[in-house]
């Protein structure tokens, strides 16, 4: 593993070399030790990362397509352990909401004991946010939820996952999913 002791130099030039701009090259981390590093909302489109360790760096908004040989099995996100569960197995996340049940991103308002079909769904791994129905887990929701935002339970099949995005940090998205009851913090039924 080599070491890249210029990392924002090296992916500011791989900005320029994207946007045709003089002075810019593309990024060359074929093999680079990125374990722990900051690449939070990198442009990391068409880089080499052959080889590199990407163990434990934050790639929250990172741009990784068509990156040069990425292992993703390698760097799958722990969440991508459900998509190994036969696909007829019932799993459940969560969902913040407004307390009038109104999603805070989309506007949308839910019903308890009802099904959604998001035919839309963004199956692409490599975008963090995108269409369907976002689901994520307690953790993640607790962190990111406010005061007066209430929690639903939600149930789904394995094969109604449609993304585990690659740099995710508790969200995903899936293709249909039933809601199944309020919970408290603790994801106690109410």
């Amino acid at each position: 593993m080599r070491t890249i002791d210029n990392l924002q130099e090296v992916l500011q030039k791989h900005k320029k070399w994207l946007n045709g701009e003089e002075g810019g090259e593309r990024a060359n981390l074929r093999g680079a030790d990125l374990q722990e590093a900051n690449l939070r909302g990198a442009d990391l489109r068409e880089a080499d990362l052959r080889g590199a360790n990407l163990r434990g760096a934050d790639l929250q908004e990172a741009n990784l397509h068509e990156s040069k040989n990425l292992d993703k099995q390698k760097y799958a996100p722990d969440l991508s352990i459900l998509l190994n569960q036969n696909p007829n197995t019932k799993l459940y996340a969560f969902k913040f909401l407004n307390s009038d049940l109104t999603s805070p991103f989309q506007n949308f308002q839910y019903t308890i004991g009802q099904e959604y079909v998001f035919d839309d769904c963004n199956t692409d791994d490599f975008q963090e946010c995108g269409t369907g129905g976002n689901v994520a887990t307690l953790s993640w929701c607790l962190q990111n939820m406010n005061e007066s935002s209430v929690l639903m339970k939600v149930s789904f099949k394995v094969k109604d996952i449609g993304c585990i995005p690659f740099s995710t940090d508790g969200k995903f998205r899936v293709k249909r999913f039933f809601t199944e009851c309020l919970v408290d913090k603790d994801g106690s039924s109410k």
